[in-house]
């Protein structure tokens, strides 16, 4: 790791797993609708999102939504 640099967290997706560090943070529920893998950075924590397969759901912070609610194939899951 290159010093100055912070490694990213990671939630896996089809565990519906999203980031626990830190005080509770509001939650939305993200599904992805592409084809293979797709990893996305929230702006707004710096979190990273792993979104495996067709139909992966994963728990993004709120912070985060709006940067991931941008992305291609990315939709938000609406109780």
């Amino acid at each position: 790791m290159t010093p100055g640099r912070t490694t990213p967290r990671t939630a896996s997706v089809g565990t519906d797993e999203g980031p626990s560090a830190g005080p509770a943070i509001r939650e939305t529920l993200f599904e992805y609708r592409g084809g293979r893998v797709l990893t996305v950075i929230g702006q707004g924590t710096g979190f990273q999102y792993r979104f495996v397969g067709f139909g992966a759901r994963v728990f993004v912070d709120a912070r985060d939504r709006a940067s991931l609610a941008a992305v291609p194939h990315l939709r938000e899951v609406r109780a």
